[in-house]
């Protein structure tokens, strides 16, 4: 059942089949569904699958989902259309798009292989920092084991080389002193913002060579695993002074001081943070294995939306992302690190005995 919209974009799908999702993503579906009807000028769409989803329209009075048992035919699998949607106005016009293009997205076996040529070498110029050369690194690394491209090099900032020596990458390679490159900054620039962080490269890679893209890109596992031990009674906290949305000095204060409560406050951060926060506190500078080592024995890890808060995630710590700016966005880039929540900066010093 594919009907024209009144927005001008033809044989939409209006049947959808859902798969066993998380009650969390029934809710953005269920929102989703009726978003999309109503961007696009659809009187009503048909959706099977857990019957927390008709539940939920029920709940909502979603008059423009109808929940179904089952479909004979349905014109797309929720189970394969990309599951990057996230809460909020922005997320439901993301989850829009997406369900419009569901029905004309090719199946596995009509993908088109591949463009990227083998060795070839990816500059970055701008991307410097540690969270963007998480994301790159991983996205790329992902991407070109699912395409069957055997390897690729990248160059660009000493983070980048650091990301390719500690984490397990085996087609991804730093190189020093390349020849001819691609631009990456440019491939990065067309990454979408309403996707997870680790998978807006692999994207923006498949967006520009074709492929198969994957959604929800796992972290890379360390190349050489520290041999675990107890966790020391050590809680990092890392407030980015140079952040555009930083911290109050005296909320970060107060913060320091109520997690001081689980174990000894070391802050990671050089001159200026310490100029920010003050000189009487413990301050951690560290390459970025000594880092893990740091990250992966600590009790608690407490900082922001950063390429550290990033690395957190990707090594499984236990911790808090504060978010100072949109939580929104903030949420959607950390939902998938298993050892993370992320709290409002308005909630923190509730949540935080």
């Amino acid at each position: 059942m594919n009907r024209p919209s009144t927005s001008g974009r033809e044989e939409l799908p209006t049947r959808f089949a859902a798969a066993d999702l998380p009650v969390r993503d029934c809710v953005e579906l269920a929102a989703g569904l009726a978003s999309y009807a109503r961007r696009h000028g659809l009187a009503q769409v048909e959706v099977s699958g857990p019957s927390a989803i008709g539940e939920l329209i029920e709940e909502f009075g979603l008059d423009e989902v109808r929940f179904v048992d089952a479909h004979r035919k349905p014109a797309a699998d929720i189970a394969e259309a990309p599951q990057t949607w996230r809460c909020g106005q922005r997320g439901l016009r993301c989850l829009s798009d997406q369900l419009a293009d569901a029905a004309r997205a090719p199946s596995e076996g009509e993908t088109p292989l591949s463009t990227l040529p083998e060795g070839s070498v990816l500059q970055f110029v701008r991307h410097n920092r540690l969270g963007d050369a998480l994301g790159i690194v991983t996205g790329l690394e992902h991407y070109c084991r699912d395409n069957a491209v055997a390897s690729v090099g990248v160059t660009g900032s000493r983070a980048l080389a650091e990301v390719v020596e500690v984490f397990a990458c085996e087609r991804v390679r730093y190189v020093s002193s390349p020849g001819e490159t691609i631009s990456g900054d440019a491939l990065f620039a067309r990454s979408s913002w309403s996707l997870p962080w680790l998978d807006r490269f692999n994207h923006a890679a498949t967006d520009a060579f074709g492929g198969r893209a994957r959604h929800r890109v796992p972290p890379l596992p360390l190349r050489q695993a520290p041999v675990p031990g107890d966790r020391e009674a050590v809680v990092y906290c890392q407030f980015d002074a140079r952040s555009s949305t930083p911290l109050p000095r005296d909320t970060a204060r107060r913060l320091l001081s109520r997690v001081a409560a689980h174990g000894e406050v070391r802050v990671l951060g050089g001159p200026d943070t310490q100029d920010y926060l003050g000189q009487d506190l413990t301050y951690v500078r560290a390459d970025l294995p000594e880092m893990v080592t740091r990250l992966l024995s600590c009790r608690l890890f407490v900082g922001c939306d950063s390429g550290l808060g990033h690395l957190a995630g990707c090594l499984g710590a236990p911790g808090l992302i504060l978010s100072t700016d949109d939580f929104e966005t903030t949420w959607s880039f950390f939902r998938n690190y298993a050892g993370l929540s992320v709290i409002p900066l308005a909630a923190a010093e509730l949540l935080l005995p």
